[in-house]
């Protein structure tokens, strides 16, 4: 009995290991949709975003839409295995700061009835955010520079090719405030003009990706 705690606790930990190296926020769920394991990514796009947040065991989507789709997904997670569709759900999450949509996705567990016994577990919840693999670079530049996290976002959002007067909007700020970051950012950087501080963020993205 004591072996088996071992070899299963052993299990756990290497899974857990693995989805910490996801750039794709994670949380496996119970079947009352509590969180069994939420790994890094995901406490990160919650900290950022404006879709969920993870309170303290709990995914806490912020749409009425969201959270009935889920609750749905769940449900139908905890029917037999011949009963289950192995696509639950697959959602786009449009943004209104002129970022691409993030994709939010439910799948049950291969084998439901074992994994529930063995760590808990009836369900994989996956957000997929287009910019995540951007972060690691967006704190090479605060690092290096000093960028704050709007200077950074700024940034993001203009090498993706949203222009200046849309993030404005999008973002409820006035173009003398995006104007005002921009200028901090390439006085920062020491770069002459907005196309350097996007050359310089691509560059830095390409090599962060590349390790």
């Amino acid at each position: 009995m004591s072996t088996d705690s071992k070899t299963t606790s052993s299990r756990e930990a290497l899974l857990e290991t693995a989805l910490d190296l996801l750039d794709d926020g994670i949380a496996l769920l119970r079947h009352d949709g509590t969180i069994a394991f939420a790994n890094r990514a995901l406490h990160v796009l919650a900290a950022r975003g404006r879709i969920f947040s993870v309170d303290r065991d709990v995914v806490r989507f912020y749409t009425p839409e969201l959270r009935s789709r889920i609750t749905a997904a769940l449900t139908r997670s905890r029917r037999p295995s011949g009963a289950r569709s192995s696509t639950l759900l697959d959602f786009a999450i449009e943004r209104k700061d002129g970022l691409p949509p993030c994709t939010i996705s439910v799948r049950p567990l291969i084998n439901a009835h074992s994994a529930e016994r063995d760590i808990g577990v009836v369900a994989m919840l996956m957000v997929h955010d287009p910019t995540q693999r951007r972060v690691s670079t967006g704190r090479i530049l605060q690092d290096l520079y000093g960028l704050t996290h709007a200077q950074v976002h700024l940034v993001q959002a203009l090498s993706m090719g949203v222009s200046p007067a849309d993030y404005a909007r999008d973002r409820q700020v006035s173009i003398t405030t995006v104007y005002t970051h921009l200028r901090r950012a390439r006085e920062k950087t020491g770069l002459r003009s907005a196309a350097e501080l996007i050359r310089r963020y691509l560059e830095l993205s390409g090599a962060s990706q590349a390790h």
